[in-house]
């Protein structure tokens, strides 16, 4: 008769043993994310025949995410490096609806290229197979339970360009959008990003219904990035972004920064935030300028600062947000943009210091991938390290991704 070793496992905690015993009767042709979110299910279902407070079992089964969706303005508490993973939206969610987008007031943008938008993201994101189904708005998905996203969005910029110009190599055509990624059952905002294209060619200059085109192709790859952010904990709160563009308010200003004229629009910005003005949008109007709208916020003289960046290597922004970042600067969301300057196009930012010193400072890193695969496995990596994806950007070459984690101050 031959003998057995039985092997005892230091386990202390009621839901370590049960996803242990349940490790074992997973299906193998499961992905990760999956199992993981199968075994939290069946140990909630035994705790809540125990008795368990739902509270506790949130907290035995569901640890806090490493990371948070969203780019909030407000200060945010410092974390220690965690060790649990957490679920990224690509694995929960599985389907897309397709909304028509809307278009801010006082943007020109032809009614029929709206039908045109919707039409090309979903051609797009099928050829992606980022989603197993891609629906036009008011479509249920095959299967009723698979979880799915509604996209929605708002155009905020658009210029046709000219297209005799285009023939001979300017007159490019742009369009910025500000896109939402959300729950569809619930409607909770899960992801916001403000995405731009731009129209350079085409046959005889290029029709320029075809930046519906463009705009889509550069969806497609942003939205695997995004995909890569983790699902937010509930009762998250959506960052203060995610309510979308607006008409300015009657009290605002306009910061025109013109390419390869940065300091000035430095100088320019800080003139306005001098009187208590704060930045509330950006509007990159192609490569050669961008509008920065600004409203009355503060009251001097505690009043914002700003900064604004831009190099020629990506590297170099990378350095200058983290020097600044000691000095009590965050980078401004959506500001992240690749303009023209000088010798060659600049990446640019802009950051801001609040009129009251911060309890925490921020660390950050910029990704400049040649293939989209490598840009993913980039955030992956860095969300692991308590990073967040706050900012992305496409040129015709490179992925961008800029990502930004919460550190203490010293002596905090």
């Amino acid at each position: 008769m031959k003998s057995k070793m039985f092997v005892i496992l230091p386990i202390t905690t009621l839901s370590g043993l049960l996803l242990l015993i349940f490790s074992h009767n997973m299906p193998s042709n499961l992905t990760a994310a999956a199992r993981g979110e199968k075994q939290e299910n069946m140990v909630t279902n035994v705790l809540m025949r125990s008795g368990a407070p739902s509270k506790t079992m949130r907290e035995l089964v569901s640890p806090a995410p490493i990371v948070t969706t969203g780019i909030p303005l407000g200060e945010s508490q410092a974390t220690e490096p965690q060790t649990t993973t957490t679920i990224a939206l690509k694995d929960r969610y599985h389907a897309v609806e397709v909304e028509k987008f809307d278009v801010l007031e006082g943007v020109e943008f032809p009614t029929d290229y709206i039908q045109s938008l919707q039409d090309e993201i979903v051609k797009e994101f099928g050829k992606s197979q980022q989603f197993k189904q891609v629906l036009p708005a008011g479509q249920n998905p095959a299967d009723a339970t698979a979880s799915t996203l509604r996209l929605s969005g708002t155009v905020t910029y658009f210029d046709p360009g000219n297209r005799a110009e285009r023939y001979f190599g300017s007159g490019q055509g742009h369009i910025v959008i500000y896109v939402v990624l959300g729950d569809r059952p619930t409607g909770e905002t899960l992801v916001t990003d403000q995405i731009s294209a731009t129209l350079s060619g085409g046959i005889f200059g290029g029709n320029p219904k075809n930046i519906t085109h463009e705009f889509a192709k550069t969806l497609a790859n942003t939205t695997k990035l995004l995909l890569e952010k983790p699902v937010p904990s509930p009762g998250e709160l959506a960052p203060p972004e995610a309510a979308g563009p607006r008409p300015p308010s009657t009290d605002h200003k306009v910061v025109t920064i013109s390419s390869g004229n940065y300091d000035q629009g430095q100088v320019n910005l800080n003139a306005e935030a001098s009187t208590g003005y704060r930045l509330v949008a950006f509007t990159p109007k192609g490569m050669e300028s961008a509008d920065v709208t600004m409203e009355s916020s503060a009251t001097p003289p505690q009043v914002y600062q700003y900064r604004v960046l831009h190099t020629h290597l990506f590297g170099n922004l990378e350095k200058d947000l983290n020097k600044a970042a000691l000095d009590g600067y965050r980078y401004c969301p959506n500001t992240l943009a690749w303009l023209a300057g000088g010798f060659g196009a600049v990446g640019f930012a802009i950051i801001e210091k609040p009129p009251v010193p911060s309890k925490t400072s921020y660390e950050y890193r910029v990704h400049a991938a040649t293939q989209l695969s490598n840009a993913q496995k980039d955030v992956v990596k860095d969300q692991r390290e308590n990073f967040s994806l706050v900012g992305t950007f496409e040129t015709a070459d490179r992925h961008i991704a800029l990502m930004e984690r919460t550190v203490s101050k010293a002596g905090e």
